[in-house]
């Protein structure tokens, strides 16, 4: 056979093993997903079975419960009633009893044996007698009766049963999109069928700690709320770095009682390290894991960040925890680059003072936003524009503002920072 011949036979077998180790990847996925339906409705017939089964014991004791109720509500009643008749009957049984001596006593006498003295005596007891004792007629007595609508109840509790539960090919909202960020993760879902839109009321995001997937008792304990409201994202805050967790979404139309079915389960880690003050100067004091920095010095002095973790599509919050006086060169922002010395009012940085005021590279903008005070949080959000330019947007108290930035960083990753004067303020960086 010719070099040639056997070099294309070659090709051609080292190509089939290439698509026969595709066509292999290939069955891997289609077991993947059959495995996928198979549990995940086994455990739906098991959720199913257990469902039921709970709601017919629950059904049988509370049949239960009623039944010795309204019995024992008819035998109070019983009781309630018999008792001024048993009083009446033993009232009248009494006289009944007494006024027979009387006939016995007074046969005696007619008998010719009794003396004059005792005739006057029994003349004088049966002017005793009285009158008869009232008795109810039986329109005045009770009369028990039960009511229960037995066909319209059947009715209504066939017409709940037959509406209990529902089984779903799929949650009708998955997640799409998990993006790391520092220290956090910004989880995105969407509506997923169409078939049955509603209208979605609120969506609820649970979070459980490691990969739970497959787990359905590390899942039944695991998992929590993270986020529950209108949003179709949620920034989750204070994830350790390269640590799994594991996501499921589901939601609630408008005017239903209950949840949909969960999504499918997704994991999900940051890599990125929390934002965090850094520690190393004394005139702040810094606390909960790096994320509070409080001033305790009367000494006019910057804070950075432990690192360069600003940039492009992340969010940083500030929140004022306590407060100072607070002056016109006082307050917190973005640093490039730095110049000078403990203040944030020069070139390389974006800084809001405690008054409201702009600054980009140490000039004023005209625009003002609310004082910092205690309570205030601040957002800084940043997008790329191009090489050395991004666009920053500032969120304070019910007022925003933008404006592009010139940044020299490389990769574009900016450093957070505090300046004060006075003690008293305490900051919290998210």
């Amino acid at each position: 056979m010719e070099k040639s011949s056997k070099k294309s036979i070659s090709e051609i077998v080292e190509t089939a093993r290439d698509y026969a180790a595709k066509l292999e990847e290939l069955i891997e996925s289609v077991q993947r997903a059959e495995m996928q339906i198979r549990s995940s409705a086994g455990a739906t017939l098991a959720e199913i079975d257990s469902a039921f089964d709970q709601l017919a014991r629950t059904l049988s004791c509370e049949l239960e419960r009623r039944r010795e109720r309204l019995r024992r509500e008819a035998l109070d009643m019983q009781d309630e009633s018999l008792g001024p008749l048993e009083a009446c009957r033993e009232l009248i049984a009494g006289k009944l009893a007494t006024t027979r001596g009387y006939i016995a006593q007074g046969r005696h006498l007619l008998d010719g044996t009794a003396g004059h003295d005792e005739a006057l005596a029994f003349a004088d007891q049966a002017s005793q007698l009285g009158s008869l004792p009232a008795v109810p007629n039986l329109e005045e007595v009770p009369e028990l009766s039960f009511q229960c609508a037995v066909a319209g109840v059947a009715r209504e509790l066939a017409r709940e049963v037959r509406a209990i539960g529902a089984v779903s090919r799929m949650g009708p909202v998955q997640l799409t999109d998990l993006s790391a960020k520092p220290g956090a993760l910004l989880v995105h879902w969407e509506e997923v069928d169409y078939e049955r839109a509603v209208d979605v009321h609120s969506f609820r995001l649970q979070l459980a700690y490691g990969d739970v997937r497959g787990q359905e008792q590390l899942e039944a304990c695991n998992y929590h709320d993270v986020y529950e409201g209108p949003e179709r994202q949620f920034l989750v805050r204070d994830l350790q770095p390269d640590t799994p967790y594991t996501f499921r979404v589901c939601c609630r139309a408008e005017g239903s009682a209950g949840w949909s079915a969960w999504s499918l389960p997704r994991v999900a880690a940051t890599a990125q390290p929390p934002f965090r003050w850094d520690d190393s100067n004394t005139n702040y004091v810094v606390t909960n894991e790096g994320k509070i920095a409080s001033k305790v010095s009367a000494e006019q002095s910057l804070l950075l960040s432990s690192a360069a973790q600003f940039g492009p599509c992340h969010s940083i919050e500030f929140t004022v925890l306590e407060c100072g006086v607070g002056c016109s060169d006082e307050g917190l922002g973005l640093v490039d680059e730095l110049t000078e010395k403990d203040t944030l009012v020069q070139p390389g940085c974006f800084f809001i003072n405690t008054k409201g005021s702009v600054f980009v590279d140490g000039v004023e903008k005209t625009t003002r936003l609310p004082a910092l005070q205690k309570g205030s949080k601040v957002c800084f959000t940043c997008e790329h524009i191009r090489a050395g330019r991004m666009r920053v947007n500032v969120d304070s108290g019910d007022k925003a503002v933008t404006y592009d930035w010139d940044v020299h960083s490389l990769g574009q990753k900016l450093y957070f920072a505090l300046c004060f004067g006075q003690a008293g303020w305490k900051v919290l960086v998210e």
